[in-house]
């Protein structure tokens, strides 16, 4: 088991062992749960990552069953992905998903089930003939498992049916879907965009370098030349200031044009 997965495992039990204090559990609950209308209008925005830490209180088996599908179907996506990766995915889904149930702009939505049903969804797409238990019950491949519980929450969405966050469970399958489909568009246009600023600042730094090769030209040279020529009794305050100033940034050179016999700034 990857670290990624086996500290999800235990964040989310760690916080069901705080639910289930007297009081103190209902507080954690009220205040972690995703309610649409408190992210949009009062800025609770940690719900969108809170929820998917909270389970219900009362029935355990509301836990039991997410953190056994994340292990199952978690251990090779994060062996496959690495940790940083599966990580992220977890999170973002979870956060989509949740925006999924904006919809339901009052209801009070708790569980990793949104997040839990993309790494699943992902899962099927790289594995689709594997076969699993529906229900406990039906061995079936696990594509028909995601096309079953898809159907199930779209139907859901649609009629209000039960106390299911079906618009959540929908809005995970449908980011894994478009993650999938598109992560390596994504990376190339990231890699894209990196290379784009790695040359914005190699174009810089040659701006600035030709910069300083121009300003000591144009000022350093010909008060340098005036020392060769005339001496250094015959510079002015400006000149001297400016050369003192030039000393700091680019002493290397002011010496290798030998026109100074001694470190006057020394």
């Amino acid at each position: 088991m990857g670290k990624g997965l086996k500290w999800l495992l235990i964040a989310n039990i760690a916080i069901y062992v705080l639910q289930i204090i007297p009081v103190a559990g209902n507080y954690i609950t009220y205040w972690g749960a995703l309610i649409p209308f408190n992210v949009f209008t009062r800025g609770h925005v940690w719900r969108l990552v809170s929820y998917m830490f909270l389970h219900d209180q009362v029935a355990i088996w509301h836990l039991l069953f997410n953190m056994l599908a994340l292990w199952m179907f978690g251990i090779e996506l994060e062996q496959m992905w690495g940790t940083r990766r599966f990580v992220n995915f977890y999170f973002l889904a979870g956060i989509l998903s949740g925006l999924f149930s904006v919809i339901m702009w009052k209801s009070f939505i708790i569980g990793a089930s949104g997040a839990v049903l993309a790494i699943l969804t992902a899962y099927a797409i790289y594995f689709p003939n594997r076969q699993v238990l529906m229900f406990f019950i039906f061995p079936v491949p696990v594509r028909w498992a995601v096309a079953i519980i898809g159907f199930v929450s779209l139907a859901g969405s649609l009629t209000s049916a039960g106390g299911i966050a079906h618009l959540t469970h929908l809005g995970g399958i449908v980011v894994a879907l478009l993650y999938v489909r598109y992560f390596g568009q994504l990376v190339a246009l990231k890699d894209h965009l990196a290379g784009l600023r790695q040359e914005k600042d190699r174009r810089k730094k040659a701006e600035e370098y030709l910069r300083k090769q121009r300003y000591f030209e144009d000022v350093i040279d010909p008060i340098l030349k005036k020392i060769h020529d005339r001496g250094m009794e015959s510079l002015s305050r400006e000149e001297k200031r400016i050369l003192k100033r030039a000393s700091k940034q680019n002493k290397e050179r002011i010496k290798k044009s030998r026109v100074i016999p001694f470190d006057i700034f020394k």
